[in-house]
């Protein structure tokens, strides 16, 4: 019987040794690493948006960009009057880099409230056009369909 219980427990140890290497032994490519930080990135953009706080959106767009980040802060204050941001969700898909630029297709879902108290929803797809910069990426054009 205790020649049975250290069989078990020698055969339960070897597959948790097993399951404990392969795990540890997985290699993310730096295609994987690039969609996780653009996904990092973009939740922390939409984060910004629903908090409204504009100086902390700014920061996510880079100074080549002045021209579009002035017309988006424009539409955001003008649609803020209208409407009180509930989500915004960032759904990454395609990730392309070319020319250290790099190209993320994004589904995106907006909900609000109007000043009525009426709820609205909207979606679309957009691709953020984004330069590396320190750990991260700054957004240089949005395309495709309209947040605000």
């Amino acid at each position: 019987m205790a020649q049975a219980m250290r069989w078990r427990t020698g055969l339960a140890g070897g597959v948790a040794a097993l399951l404990i290497a392969c795990a540890g032994s997985g290699t993310v490519s730096p295609d994987q690493q690039r969609t996780s930080l653009v996904r990092q990135e973009l939740e922390a953009f939409g984060q910004s948006l629903r908090t409204g706080n504009w100086s902390r959106v700014e920061r996510f767009f880079s100074p080549a960009n002045a021209a579009g980040v002035g017309e988006l802060r424009d539409r955001m204050e003008e649609r803020s009057r209208a409407e009180r941001i509930v989500d915004l969700q960032f759904i990454v898909g395609r990730v392309l880099e070319s020319d250290r630029l790099v190209n993320a297709q994004v589904r995106w879902n907006k909900s609000w409230v109007a000043p009525s108290g009426q709820p609205g929803r909207s979606s679309g797809t957009s691709e953020f056009v984004l330069e590396p910069h320190g750990q991260g990426y700054r957004i240089l054009r949005i395309t495709g369909d309209r947040l605000f």
